[in-house]
């Protein structure tokens, strides 16, 4: 008798994943805070692992790597480049290049004026 009440226990109870599923801002990779959300969720054990994994479109190996550093090293661990990703690190150096071409042509195009009679 007890074991037909626990599987209708088992039968009866659903799990909310979606409070398990991390909201990622940008869809190319995953920034430093939303690894410890996921870090953290996993940790917790309310799920398994592989479970966790699927529904953030994560795999366990990549998983349990971000989980060590984060172990080893905390929240900078996940930080590489200064909190920055490679992305961001090359659009930075982009506008810098943009800027200096910008102010290059308004030093030209004030030095025209200056010229013209």
């Amino acid at each position: 008798m007890e074991s037909s009440t626990m599987k209708e226990n088992l039968n009866t109870e659903k799990v909310d994943y979606e409070k398990y599923t991390v909201r990622k801002a940008l869809s190319e990779y995953w920034r430093a805070e939303e690894k410890v959300e996921l870090i953290m969720i996993g940790m917790t054990a309310k799920i398994p692992i592989t479970i966790l994994c699927k529904l953030n479109n994560v795999t366990p190996s990549q998983y349990y790597e971000w989980r060590e550093k984060f172990i080893q090293q905390g929240k900078e661990g996940l930080m590489s480049n200064g909190g920055r990703s490679n992305r961001e690190r090359d659009l930075e150096n982009k506008i810098e290049v943009l800027e200096r071409c910008i102010g290059e042509l308004t030093l030209e195009k004030e030095l025209l004026k200056k010229l013209q009679p």
